[in-house]
């Protein structure tokens, strides 16, 4: 298995999401998103860039050019400020990219809520 399909697999379990809850909240069928952790397929630069917001890691954490999850210097962000990022910049997003994100924010802040529960 590949080190980014090992990091894959290690991230989600830390946030305690089964394949099939990750799959619905980045809007892939589980079998598309179990590829990724088996290392027989790799996600598009959309979706990495997705799964590097979702986990707060960088790239190259994922594609195992790093072995530190944040450079040092890299300002976590706060739910309230990537909302207001999502919303100052949702009119500069590509139209094919809109579809992800607005398949992707209800499920994830429904995941949210439930979490809080």
């Amino acid at each position: 298995m590949s080190v980014f399909a090992e990091r894959l697999k290690e991230l989600r379990e830390e946030k305690k999401l089964s394949k099939q809850g990750l799959a619905d909240l980045l809007g892939v069928n589980r079998v598309t998103y179990s590829n990724w952790e088996l290392g027989k397929a790799r996600p598009n630069f959309e979706m990495l860039n997705m799964l590097s917001d979702f986990y707060n890691v960088n790239i190259d954490y994922l594609l195992s050019r790093k072995n530190q999850k944040v450079f040092e210097n890299e300002k976590k962000y706060t739910e309230e400020d990537l909302i207001i990022i999502l919303q100052d910049f949702e009119k500069f997003i590509l139209p094919f990219s809109l579809n992800v994100v607005h398949s992707s924010v209800p499920k994830y802040l429904n995941y949210r809520k439930n979490q809080r529960n």
